[in-house]
C-alpha cells in the first residue's frame, strides 16, 4: 500500500509538472488524433445510449477536453471531472470557462478510488487515456459500478498493443520518439519515460481489458481497436 501511495504521489507531482506542456506535447506527438479518438467515444456513446443523460463523470479528465466534448453533445448533462493533479485542473477551468461550460461542469481534485459521490449517481463514466495510471484498478472500478446508476454506461480509451508484428515494431520505434521529443519540451525525464513504460507494462489489454470488467459485473456492449490497435475503446453496462 505504502510504494502504491508513493507513485501516486509521484504521479500527480508529474503530471502537475508537464501540465503546461500537456496538451502541446500530445497533439504534436499523435499528430492531432487524439483528439478523434475523444470524438469517437462521444460518437458511440450517442450510438448506445438509451436513456436521458442527467449526470456524467470524467475521470483522469486531466485539461478536461473530454469533458468538454460531453458538455457539446450531452446539452442538458452536468458533468464532472475528476483528477489527481491541480495543475491540470487549472488548465481544465480555463477552457471550461472559454467554452462558457462553467455551469455545467464542475472540477474537483481527487482519485478514483475513492469517488466523493454517493451510489447510483451518474448515468455516464468515461475515462480517456486515464485507467493504465490507476494504483487500486480493481478498488477505482468497484468505485465506478457504486457510482454508476442501473444501466448505466462506462466508456474507456485507451492505448493498446497493436496485433500486427510490423505495426508494432512502429509502434515501439515511434515510442523512442515520444520519449526524446515529450522529454525535451517538458523538461521532465521521468513523465515520457513512464508514458512509453505504463503502456507497454500495462496488463489489461483487449481481451483482458474485457475480462477485467466482466470480473467486476460489468457487461460488454462494444469494444474496437483504432488506428492499427494503437488504442481500443472499450464500452460496458451496470447489470
Amino acid at each position: 500500500m505504502n510504494n502504491s501511495f508513493s507513485k501516486e504521489k509521484k504521479l500527480k507531482n508529474m503530471f502537475d509538472h508537464i501540465a503546461n506542456n500537456y496538451d502541446l506535447i500530445n497533439h504534436i506527438l499523435s499528430f492531432g488524433i487524439d483528439f478523434i479518438w475523444r470524438k469517437k467515444i462521444i460518437f458511440l456513446l450517442s450510438k448506445f445510449n438509451e436513456r436521458k443523460v442527467k449526470k456524467i463523470l470524467d475521470l483522469a479528465t486531466g485539461t478536461g477536453d473530454l469533458a468538454i466534448l460531453l458538455a457539446h453533445r450531452f446539452k442538458h448533462a452536468d458533468i464532472t471531472g475528476l483528477d489527481p493533479s491541480n495543475k491540470m485542473l487549472e488548465i481544465a477551468e480555463k477552457k471550461i470557462k472559454k467554452n462558457f461550460f462553467e455551469n455545467r461542469i464542475q472540477i474537483i481534485q481527487g482519485y478514483s478510488q475513492n469517488i466523493p459521490f454517493q451510489n447510483e449517481t451518474f448515468d455516464i463514466v468515461t475515462i480517456a487515456f486515464g485507467i493504465r495510471n490507476f494504483q487500486y484498478i480493481h478498488l477505482s472500478i468497484r468505485e465506478i459500478y457504486r457510482t454508476l446508476k442501473p444501466s448505466g454506461i462506462l466508456a474507456i480509451l485507451e492505448f493498446s498493443t497493436p496485433p500486427n508484428f510490423f505495426i508494432r515494431k512502429i509502434y515501439y520505434l515511434y515510442f523512442y520518439f515520444v520519449e526524446k521529443i515529450g522529454n525535451f519540451i517538458s523538461k521532465n525525464c521521468f513523465a515520457y519515460n513512464y508514458l512509453k513504460e505504463s503502456i507497454l507494462s500495462f496488463p489489461y489489454h483487449n481481451k483482458k481489458m474485457n475480462k477485467l470488467l466482466k470480473y467486476h459485473k460489468f457487461s460488454s456492449i462494444y469494444i474496437q481497436k483504432l488506428t492499427f490497435g494503437i488504442v481500443s475503446v472499450y464500452l460496458v453496462k451496470k447489470k
